[in-house]
C-alpha cells in the first residue's frame, strides 16, 4: 500500500514539473495557449485543461505532441537533464580551460605571437 502512495506522490510531483516547464517555455516565447494547442496539434481546451491542471496524468501523446511543439524532448519538459547538452557543457569549459593554460604557456615560454 505504501509504494502506492509512493507511486501516486511521484506521479504528482512529475506533472507538477511537467506543466511548471511549460508554463516557462510558454513564457519564453511569448506563446499564448492558442498558439500552443495549434503548433501540438492538440485541442485548445485540452492545453487549458492540463496548465489548469484539470488533467491530472496527462497522456504520453500529450506531452510528446508538446514537447515537439517546443522542439525539446520530453526529459526536458520532465526536468531532466539531457546527457548530451551536459557532455557538451563539460566538453566547452575544459575546452576554455585548455585554452586558458595554453595561453599562460605561451606567454611564460616568451610566445607572443
Amino acid at each position: 500500500m505504501g509504494e502506492v502512495i509512493h507511486s501516486k506522490l511521484e506521479n504528482e510531483i512529475l506533472t507538477e514539473k511537467v506543466i511548471d516547464n511549460i508554463c516557462r517555455e510558454l513564457a519564453l516565447r511569448s506563446w499564448s495557449l492558442k498558439t500552443l494547442a495549434d503548433r501540438a496539434d492538440l485541442p485548445y481546451e485540452t492545453v487549458k485543461k492540463l496548465l489548469n491542471r484539470k488533467i491530472a496524468r496527462p497522456s504520453f501523446i500529450c506531452i510528446w505532441q508538446i514537447a515537439n511543439a517546443f522542439g525539446c524532448s520530453m526529459d526536458s519538459l520532465a526536468g531532466r537533464s539531457d546527457p548530451s547538452r551536459i557532455a557538451l557543457d563539460q566538453i566547452s569549459e575544459n575546452t576554455s580551460e585548455l585554452l586558458r593554460l595554453i595561453s599562460n604557456i605561451r606567454i611564460l615560454s616568451g610566445h607572443t605571437d
